[in-house]
């Protein structure tokens, strides 16, 4: 997998915190994900697709904690009954900020993006394109993990 498109991710997940949020996110050293292990920690994952150059699958992986935080530090107003699937649809809306400020990074590549959408539950499963490796870029921050997964051909 080529780094240049690996270190747009990295960096837009960081920018992309620390301008919509005031949070900033250290990155840590990417590394494989074992597509085969069971379970994992993320509660929610917002996903989109790559075309292009590229093929392949972007995941922004957390928990409701930060995802919570996300809301509260958006300014976005909604009740309790609308926060879950308020903060639902901004893990979507930060997906897709990140990948598409990734993929202008990386305009020498001809990248498009599919529209987002997101998976919630503890142990959800993602089927990750057989015969790719997935590398999981963690980060770190003051309101917990989060991690960007990049799959491609």
């Amino acid at each position: 997998m080529n780094v240049d498109v690996i270190n747009a991710f990295l960096t837009e997940g960081m920018n992309a915190f620390n301008t919509m949020f005031g949070i900033e996110a250290n990155p840590n050293k990417p590394d494989l994900l074992d597509t085969g292990a069971l379970g994992h920690q993320w509660e929610i994952s917002g996903l989109l697709g790559l075309t292009g150059q590229y093929k392949g699958v972007v995941a922004f992986r957390l928990h409701k904690l930060l995802a919570n935080k996300m809301l509260e530090l958006s300014g976005i107003e909604c009740s309790e009954e609308e926060r879950n699937d308020v903060a639902i649809g901004l893990v979507s809306e930060f997906t897709n900020v990140i990948s598409g400020h990734a993929v202008t990074s990386l305009k020498d590549y001809f990248l498009d993006i599919s529209p987002p959408y997101t998976i919630i539950g503890q142990n959800h499963v993602i089927a990750w394109p057989k015969n790719y490796p997935v590398i999981a870029i963690p980060f770190t921050t003051s309101y917990g993990p989060f991690e960007v997964d990049v799959c491609f051909k």
